[in-house]
């Protein structure tokens, strides 16, 4: 067994590429045997912290921003839109409207409803 710190790396490296088949057939197998737990376990998080997805999917989106901590918690404290002034409900969902010809700086615009994210902005 390696002793330094370099060594076990350099060992653990070289045993993952050797048994990397391995560990995948193992992997899909226990995924297939453990669906439902996992699913479960998956939205039990996402329920439990949904302000880390709503910020990974604005990310994943375009969005840009020096401060997404504090982004998220304006967006969370908009009650109406504010393009038409409407309270945000089922059929007006809140959306974080962003410029998609920015690409290295700051380029959310607005918090709005679905509706004029799509019709009044583009």
């Amino acid at each position: 067994m390696p002793q330094t710190k370099e060594d076990r790396k350099a060992y653990e490296k070289e045993y993952r590429a050797k048994n990397r088949e391995k560990r995948k057939a193992y992997e899909k197998e226990y995924y297939q045997k453990n669906k439902e737990k996992i699913a479960l376990t998956k939205k039990e998080h996402r329920a439990n912290n949904p302000d880390k997805y709503r910020i990974k999917e604005w990310k994943s989106q375009g969005i840009i921003d020096g401060d997404f901590p504090l982004l998220e918690k304006v967006f969370m404290k908009e009650t109406h839109c504010w393009i038409c002034l409407e309270e945000y409900s089922n059929k007006r969902r809140k959306c974080l409207d962003h410029d998609w010809d920015i690409s290295d700086d700051s380029n959310p615009r607005y918090i709005c409803c679905h509706i004029c994210n799509i019709h009044v902005v583009c």
